[in-house]
């Protein structure tokens, strides 16, 4: 395609193929077969994204004086799931700004992965829909965003005809060279760098995409069958995410593939809603991170599944976290009577830096896995075992490594000593180092050099990736990272966060204490780090406490409070959480934290604590059973119902959740247990599962304890089912 933005081949299918089918978003009532889906044509995807372009223009800053060169202003997208993050995100394109997408609103509440991105690029306007302003803590918005205009898309009536059109498109959205993208890297509250993306990056890793996907541009004239070759992709991934904005959205929309969307809420309630959609839409591709085919096989019973037909798809997609070969083998093993292949994986490689994809496996290839000692692995050795050796291994002693594939089209890819700079022979650990046309120039902020870093030889125009990896018969296998940035359900946190999170709590507990004053919690650090689990990889946190506190319940609650306000900031549940004595935690001479060697001293046992949170890994695998509801309750029936709630609730927040038995009570806020927002989803949907009872958010609000919840869903099951 000749084109040089998304944009532009946006305009295209609308005047070719407008009345075809672009976005269907499935809603939680069309989920429940309530109502329609939200639907989207080409056409009016265009004329939607045209109307926000008109506004925009309006708005657009003037330069100061004649002398100074046109600024392309950025705008805040700050969007609950759905179609209109779409068309905000194509508008500001066409209007010549630059979208920022963050993290959908949470209501009443802070942000700090849009207050983080804002600090960093100064908005000229935040857009949202109408619902999300009203319910937009504004007290809580960083300085840079109170004091510019809040546009509600949904909202606008500016009709834009064929003769406005050229007014209202900036040479901008036909530019390669101009900026189409702020795509920022982490989810954290301190550290935020903006990758600057320019449409030629981006619609070079789209083509790479496509070539990679094994995907055709859609056709105006059938196929000889009558059939079309118009393709169907099922996505659930967020949209601030670069693998769920580039790979779920706009790669659909560059080669003419309907997507088909649906809320990250809606997949982590009820993971068979993701397989349910793949087979209602015959969709061919879809994807997600390993966390998500691992919640899958946990949460999907035996016999559930039956009706759900996976034979048209040919291509599922694994990646932006550690891969796990258990979790593949374990998901294609429980869905091949639903008609899954093994050869439809295509595990693969990306980063921001490089607009997203940068390996990927061959087609229709089941994944290839490659077999180590532990042993070997940990001392960066590599000699991969064959089938027969690797038999006679326990797992325990193994390492099964999955290829990520070979680089994509317009992609070259090395492999460096990151000190020497030095290029490295094949199956020989070092940094993965990556150039070619979709890599970034640079962040908002600065930091460009990482993006031109040149090898002992002269090779020039590599992008460092931080992540540490190997070749092997021309296959990228990734086997961790150089960075300390922590990856988890595909999010990107920052440690120091994280550590700074913990130090607060401790100022926090401690403060006005007569026994432990500032110098001693100077004297304390924190390390955190990822660490396999079950389901992929999980949060560690080894922290120091002062040589006062020496009671175990004191230890104990400060372990609770460490918990709780790591998922209320960061919305991840620490699974470890170790309290040692001060000067336990390595650092380097000039006093930074050595998290590499914490985390192998926590793998080795090495470290001595003096108390230890250890999130169980069964309870997470192993199902709660539901007690026995009465198929036609009456009134009086209600009390019980209530009482068998209230106990089974109990036993998944103990089993699942890991909440200590002790702190369980009937009328304690679940807030309070600190249920990340995976927990909190997987528990409503587990129990509309069960009762048929919808929990929808506001519900969760009016009633926040386990009785009043519990009281809620029996009355509710009485009055739906009862007689």
């Amino acid at each position: 395609m000749d084109t040089k933005t998304l944009p532009e081949c946006v305009r295209r299918m609308a005047e070719s193929q407008g009345d075809r089918l672009a976005i269907t978003f499935l809603t939680e009532l069309s989920l429940a077969q309530q109502q329609p889906p939200d639907e989207v044509t080409y056409a009016e995807l265009y004329e939607r994204s045209l109307s926000v372009a008109a506004a925009l223009r309006e708005l657009t800053p003037q330069p100061e004086s004649q002398s100074d060169a046109p600024v392309q202003p950025r705008a805040a997208l700050l969007f609950p799931p759905g179609i209109d993050s779409v068309v905000a995100f194509l508008g500001t394109q066409l209007a010549g700004w630059i979208p920022v997408p963050s993290s959908f609103p949470r209501p009443h509440r802070e942000i700090p992965r849009l207050n983080a991105s804002a600090k960093d690029c100064q908005p000229s306007v935040l857009l949202s829909d109408q619902s999300s302003l009203e319910t937009l803590a504004i007290d809580k918005l960083d300085e840079s965003l109170r004091k510019v205009p809040h546009l509600a898309i949904d909202q606008l009536d500016v009709p834009v005809g064929r003769s406005q059109t050229a007014e209202v498109v900036s040479p901008h959205a036909t530019s390669g060279d101009a900026n189409a993208l702020l795509q920022y890297t982490s989810g954290s509250t301190s550290a935020a760098r903006g990758v600057v993306l320019k449409h030629r990056h981006v619609m070079s890793n789209l083509e790479s995409i496509r070539r990679g996907f094994g995907l055709r541009f859609a056709s105006d004239q059938p196929e000889a069958d009558g059939s079309s070759a118009y393709e169907v992709g099922v996505f659930w991934l967020p949209f601030y995410h670069d693998m769920g904005l580039i790979g779920g959205i706009l790669a659909p929309l560059y080669s003419g593939v309907h997507a088909v969307l649906m809320s990250p809420r809606s997949f982590l309630s009820r993971p068979i809603r993701w397989l349910q959609a793949i087979s209602d839409y015959r969709a061919t591709i879809s994807g997600a991170p390993n966390f998500a085919y691992q919640l899958a096989v946990d949460r999907i019973p035996s016999g559930k599944a039956n009706a759900i037909d996976l034979s048209c798809l040919r291509l599922a997609f694994c990646g932006a976290e550690p891969i796990q070969s258990r979790t593949l083998d374990d998901f294609a093993k429980q869905f091949a009577a639903n008609g899954f292949r093994s050869s439809a994986f295509y595990p693969c490689y990306g980063l921001a830096e490089a607009t997203l994809l940068v390996t990927g496996s061959q087609l229709d290839q089941a994944p290839t896995v490659l077999s180590l000692r532990r042993s070997d692995f940990q001392q960066n050795h590599i000699e991969p075992l064959t089938a027969d050796q690797a038999v006679r291994i326990s797992r325990r002693d193994r390492v099964e490594l999955v290829s990520c594939g070979q680089s994509v089209w317009n992609t070259d890819l090395v492999i460096v000593d990151p000190d020497t700079s030095t290029r490295l022979p094949d199956r020989t650990v070092g940094e993965i180092w990556v150039r070619g046309g979709s890599i970034a120039e640079g962040y908002w902020s600065g930091g460009h050099g990482r993006f031109d870093a040149t090898t002992a030889d002269g090779q020039s125009g590599f992008c460092r990736s931080g992540d540490l990896g190997f070749l092997h018969d021309g296959n990228l296998y990734v086997t961790g990272r150089r960075k300390e940035m922590i990856v988890l359900r595909g999010r990107n946190l920052y440690p120091q966060d994280i550590e700074a999170t913990v130090r607060q709590t401790l100022e926090q507990v401690f403060a006005g204490s007569d026994n432990v004053n500032a110098s001693d919690l100077a004297m304390c650090r924190a390390a955190a780090f990822a660490v396999s689990g079950h389901r992929g990889e999980v949060l560690a946190i080894v922290a120091e406490v002062p040589r006062q506190v020496d009671q175990d319940h004191a230890l104990a609650d400060l372990s609770r409070q460490i918990r709780h306000h790591v998922i209320d900031v960061h919305d991840t549940d620490p699974h470890h959480i170790w309290l040692t004595r001060p000067a336990t935690i390595n650092v380097t001479t000039s006093g930074k934290t050595r998290r590499v060697d914490c985390r192998q001293a926590f793998l080795s046992g090495d470290i001595l604590t003096r108390y230890r949170f250890d999130r169980s890994a069964s309870g997470e695998q192993t199902p709660i059973a539901f007690p026995e509801l009465p198929r036609n309750p009456r009134p009086n029936d209600q009390p019980e119902l209530q009482q068998r709630i209230e106990t089974w609730m109990a036993e998944w927040l103990v089993a699942r959740a890991g909440i200590d038995p002790s702190e369980f009570t009937r009328q304690r806020p679940l807030s309070e247990f600190g249920l990340d927002s995976l927990s909190a989803v997987e528990l409503s949907g587990e129990t509309e599962d069960w009762t048929g009872v919808a929990l929808s958010p506001d519900v969760a609000t009016d009633n926040p304890s386990v009785a009043s919840l519990s009281r809620f869903i029996s009355e509710q099951y009485v009055a739906n089912r009862g007689i």
